[in-house]
């Protein structure tokens, strides 16, 4: 007998509904809400993160070479090389930005002859340089006087006014001196077609004996 009022009796308590005061309930859904989150707080960081990691690969990794892929040899040299080549380029922009202002000044078109100012003859034989000119003028450590040089030496229409403007100078000057410096000629029989006919070296050399 009392077995069976037993039985019932945990039957009855387990169809019971458990019941909270206002106080409680409350209480029971703050911490719920808490929970939830904290939860989407976590997933939202873990997103990030994860999307941070798939956008900037971590140092010796390559980008697009499958996940966590390592950098070949290859690959580390041609990144060495390229910074290499990026550091060369700043510094001869660096170098020859600051000659061009030197040059500029002296090669004018009241120095050199119409046409022959720095701008002019950039812009009219740049095009004319090859690729031993431009490596030439890249070593140089005066790349803007060299880039002149060799742009005059290298158009034919510059290069015939250039030789026209030194052989007037050098006229002017054996003129003024009295005789032809180095042979003891007279200045006054001295003319273009004398001085077109000497050497390079004969002209360098005049042109330093008038100086």
């Amino acid at each position: 007998m009392s077995d069976t009022v037993t039985e019932a009796a945990a039957e009855q308590k387990t169809d019971e509904v458990k019941t909270y005061s206002e106080e409680q309930f409350k209480g029971l859904l703050a911490d719920k809400q808490s929970e939830v989150k904290k939860r989407q707080g976590i997933e939202t960081e873990l997103a990030e993160l994860k999307a941070k990691q798939t956008q900037t690969p971590p140092a010796g990794k390559i980008a697009g070479d499958g996940e966590d892929a390592p950098m070949t040899v290859s690959q580390f040299k041609k990144m060495l090389a390229e910074e290499r080549q990026t550091d060369s380029d700043a510094r001869f922009n660096a170098l020859e930005k600051e000659t061009i202002s030197e040059v500029k000044s002296k090669m004018t078109a009241e120095t050199q002859g119409e046409g022959l100012d720095f701008d002019s003859v950039i812009a009219a034989g740049e095009a004319n340089l090859s690729e031993g000119d431009k490596l030439a003028i890249r070593q140089s450590k005066n790349p803007a006087a060299e880039k002149y040089r060799r742009c005059v030496f290298n158009t034919p229409d510059l290069s015939e006014k250039a030789e026209a403007v030194r052989t007037a100078k050098l006229l002017e000057n054996i003129k003024l001196n009295g005789r032809v410096p180095g042979t003891g000629g007279n200045a006054q029989t001295a003319n273009a077609k004398d001085i077109s006919s000497m050497s390079a070296e004969e002209l360098d050399k005049l042109a330093d004996e008038l100086d």
